[in-house]
């Protein structure tokens, strides 16, 4: 027997799908006419299937939700496990910014039909010990997100920030960027203009698109092991990921990759997904001497705005994360959420203990002194590693 349905809320029903093909058409329809986030498009979608759930043992489910038999709205999930713990998630594999359905043309759920929603995915999952969503936005265009409306849902630490684009593209930046930011931007610029013809490259084409990624990788790389951080883009299947998603969506011009150039020198590069005429930042990568001097990753993201705007776009989205280079736009920050439902004792235990370390790395935060010496140990034995292995190259 089914649970019963709060009073003004309608009876749903969930459908699995094991992979986004199959329900292709239906996916299209929802995420060009309906609501979802640039992360949910089916483009990237199967790409992120196609090259990072074999390397992480992911198994897609697609819960369709249908409404008096009517399709209503899709809920990209994947399957793994994790130290012997089988979790369902969000369809992100670590390359989505915000977790989200996607909804059907003027379907706008309130909090009782979400919660309606939420019951039959419940029990539509298959046997797992932990369900986990992480940066849940509140809205997904003029829409609520459903998700955000279960009380379930909790406000994370994390923010995502971005920055409306209005008016005319000239004179932009002297508007959206503080006046001391917006003189800075002009000095280096000017310096730059001085030494080098400087252009912005939109990338066209198969040709150019592999090219610029590819110097994008290999820009990432060199400033990650500098720092002795971990590069994400070396974890198996993940630079095939992002190449082959900017290769899909060339032609819908829902993925895009930059270059700034100075003569013939790549000196700043950019990753970003266009959706719902927002722009929105993924990637950003820079060279390193003689041009660091230059601030190549602030002139980059500077002329991508400008870039936007000439688009017709209304909305530059610098997605999660609260990096110093973002301030000098004054981007305004947007609440994330986030909601773990254990489904198992195996599941609860898993929870308390991440819940736990969370709790750690918070107090660490707190205490910048000490959290500066871990950090410097973990920088100290990553370049380590990184010399005793050598470069990565994937192909």
């Amino acid at each position: 027997m089914s649970a019963p349905v709060p009073e003004g809320t309608e009876a749903f029903a969930a459908v699995p799908h094991a992979d986004p093909a199959a329900v292709a058409p239906l996916w299209r329809r929802f995420q060009e006419t309906g609501a979802c986030t640039a992360y949910q498009r089916l483009e990237w979608a199967q790409c992120l299937v196609a090259h990072l759930c074999p390397p992480r043992r992911g198994v897609p489910l697609i819960l369709e939700i249908r409404r008096a038999g009517d399709a209503v709205m899709l809920l990209p999930l994947v399957q793994r496990r994790h130290r012997g713990v089988r979790i369902v998630e969000a369809l992100d594999l670590g390359v989505c910014d915000y977790a989200a359905p996607l909804l059907a043309p003027g379907f706008a759920p309130g909090a009782g039909e979400a919660a309606a929603i939420w019951r039959v995915v419940l029990r539509a999952l298959p046997p797992c010990d932990l369900l986990r969503l992480a940066r849940i936005p509140e809205a997904l265009g003029p829409v609520a997100n459903p998700l955000a409306l279960l009380p379930e849902a909790r406000p994370i630490a994390l923010t995502a920030s971005g920055v409306a684009l209005e008016g005319d593209p000239d004179t932009l930046l002297k508007r959206v960027c503080s006046a001391s930011f917006h003189r800075d931007l002009q000095r280096r610029a000017k310096r730059l203009d001085g030494r080098a013809t400087v252009r912005l490259v939109v990338a066209e084409g198969e040709a150019e698109i592999a090219e610029l990624f590819e110097t994008l990788a290999a820009q990432r790389r060199e400033r990650f092991r500098e720092i002795g951080r971990h590069e994400p883009l070396d974890l198996p299947g993940t630079a095939a990921f992002y190449r082959a998603a900017a290769l899909s969506g060339a032609e819908t011009g829902s993925v895009r990759v930059f270059g700034l150039k100075a003569d013939d020198a790549w000196i700043a590069t950019a990753y970003g997904l266009v959706h719902g005429g927002a722009f929105h930042g993924t990637i950003l990568a820079m060279a390193g001497e003689p041009w660091r001097t230059f601030a190549p990753g602030l002139l980059i993201a500077a002329r991508i705005m400008v870039w936007a705007r000439a688009q017709g776009l209304t909305y530059f989205d610098f997605t999660v994360g609260a990096q110093t280079y973002k301030n000098g736009f004054r981007p305004e920050a947007r609440a994330l959420l986030g909601l773990a439902v254990p489904l198992t004792l195996r599941g609860r235990a898993a929870l308390a203990l991440e819940r736990a370390a969370e709790a750690i790395r918070n107090s660490l935060e707190r205490r910048p002194a000490l959290s500066d010496r871990v950090r410097r140990s973990v920088r100290w034995l990553r370049r380590r590693g990184s010399r005793a292995q050598g470069p990565t190259d994937e192909n």
